[in-house]
């Protein structure tokens, strides 16, 4: 729909309505009480403007909410006149993951027939909450929650994998060395052992009919639920069984 005494709006009431057609957001969104000083038969497209425009479109086409986007050093072409007698409408570029710096086509048409397409970029922040060390742990550290905290963080300078749940980080252990204030990710952790090297356990081995039980010593560390190698003490052979607990070995039989 061709857009008609559009500088009435913008010289006006703070009325605006949004329209949003699959992926495009006319350029009627523009927000409350534009700052920009009208020239005759249009207006000048300003900075500010240009940033609800963006802002309305990220709400509009991602999951985040208004409150984490942030919006910044916006690129708009000098005295871009938006007349009331053409249609805009404004849509990301292509594979955008409308995170970073983020070009946007402002699409400019007339009897809806393309007339020109002008080019704005910005660079887009999404802060969401994050698990952050509250000091620097050493390797092999196991985590308490005295250890980690919640704070908030650009998601385009989080590494994969980052947790965002402090219960995520509950009695696991750190694989290396982490200094303070940094994000907490998956492959920084690790299960913490139930038994280590060296340890004396239970062994059981049991069918349907039979039950066998022997004391071994663990020949590496045991996770639980997870297979381990051990050494029968009477046999001397080794087997493999899975952790039960801090104690029992159970073997596959």
């Amino acid at each position: 729909m061709t857009i008609k005494n559009l500088h009435r709006y913008f010289a006006s009431s703070c009325f605006r309505r949004l329209i949003v057609i699959v992926t495009v957001i006319s350029i009627n969104s523009i927000a409350p009480c534009l700052t920009s000083s009208a020239t005759e038969g249009g207006n000048i497209l300003s900075v500010k403007e240009a940033e609800n425009i963006i802002r309305e479109y990220v709400t509009a086409h991602s999951p985040w909410e208004d409150a984490q986007i942030k919006i910044k050093n916006i690129n708009v072409p000098n005295n871009l006149l938006l007349s009331p007698d053409l249609d805009y409408e404004i849509t990301a570029s292509p594979k955008s993951t409308l995170i970073g710096r983020t070009a946007f086509s402002l699409n400019i048409k007339g009897d809806n027939s393309p007339v020109k397409t002008i080019w704005i970029s910005a660079d887009i922040e999404v802060w969401v909450d994050v698990v952050l060390t509250a000091r620097s742990l050493k390797d092999h550290q196991i985590i308490n929650s005295n250890d980690v905290y919640m704070g908030k963080q650009n998601l385009g300078d989080l590494p994969p994998g980052y947790l965002y749940k402090p219960e995520d980080t509950s009695g696991k252990r750190l694989k290396r060395f982490i200094g303070g204030n940094r994000p907490v990710t998956n492959d920084m952790l690790e299960d913490t052992p139930l038994l280590k090297r060296g340890d004396k356990v239970f062994i059981i081995a049991e069918s349907d009919t039979i039950k066998v039980t022997a004391v071994g010593i663990a020949s590496e560390d045991g996770y639980k639920d997870r297979p381990v190698k051990v050494v029968n003490l009477q046999s001397k052979r080794e087997v493999f069984g899975d952790v039960i607990d801090g104690g029992t070995i159970k073997v596959r039989w």
